[in-house]
């Protein structure tokens, strides 16, 4: 996953709410720190979106992301950004810091890419060994109503600014929890690839009770980046969660 899709991947989320989100997030670290400038981790950082966001708000950034390519480009953007962000290519579920941090943030369903209840616990217990305490841990999720009602078995087509393009087929298990996504990505030479990725839909009292085995004090739910409770036909849930 995310390999020839990195070069792509800004080019075909570019109506993706990123700067909604990482105004969101700030407030709540504002709200929790009372100051800017705390040290803050970018888990499944992608391509550095959330990343830079966040630095260009005067936050001290960690980037980690399993995906060298990803990786690559969010260097990349830093970079020419004239930021100092330290990237690490690691696997969440063994996350493994020089230190701990402040807060950790988890944006655009990267924790649904874990498939069982085993590998997520692993990665809260991770997150928690180097969270500070008192720290804060922000996460989002794709909903079991977004995999089933929104997405279905239905194909999707999007093409960006310079010509590149996707067919998107999703197929979602009911009984597995599994939600499929087969792609087949074109470049703007017209070179063509798939990668097949896979989600996996969690209650959200099933996450709670994870958060807390793992160690974590107190967990609030709510409605995507609105703010406002969850509701019946959410399709992102975020979660905010007490070191």
């Amino acid at each position: 996953m995310y390999g020839g899709f990195a070069s792509m991947y800004d080019a075909l989320m570019i109506d993706t709410p990123y700067d909604l989100w990482a105004a969101y997030i700030d407030g709540l670290l504002l709200e929790w720190f009372k100051k800017r400038g705390i040290l803050v981790l970018d888990l499944a950082c992608g391509t550095g979106n959330m990343t830079l966001r966040l630095a260009q708000m005067e936050y001290d950034l960690i980037g980690v992301d399993v995906s060298e390519d990803m990786l690559a480009e969010a260097q990349r953007k830093s970079y020419e950004a004239g930021f100092n962000i330290l990237f690490l290519k690691q696997d969440m579920r063994k996350l493994d810091l020089y230190g701990t941090i402040d807060a950790v943030v988890c944006v655009c369903d990267g924790m649904s890419y874990i498939l069982n209840e085993e590998d997520l616990l692993a990665v809260f217990k991770q997150v928690r060994l180097f969270l500070n305490h008192g720290g804060v841990f922000i996460f989002d999720m794709n909903t079991e109503y977004k995999f089933k009602e929104i997405l279905q078995n239905r194909v999707f087509e999007d093409e960006g600014a310079g010509g590149e393009s996707y067919v998107w087929e999703n197929q979602y298990d009911p009984q597995t929890k599994i939600n499929e996504y087969h792609i087949m990505f074109t470049t703007s030479d017209g070179e063509t690839f798939s990668e097949l990725h896979r989600q996996r839909a969690y209650t959200p009292e099933n996450v709670q009770a994870l958060l807390l085995e793992a160690g974590f004090e107190a967990v609030v739910i709510r409605d995507g980046y609105s703010g406002e409770s969850l509701k019946p036909k959410s399709s992102r849930v975020v979660f905010i969660v007490r070191g």
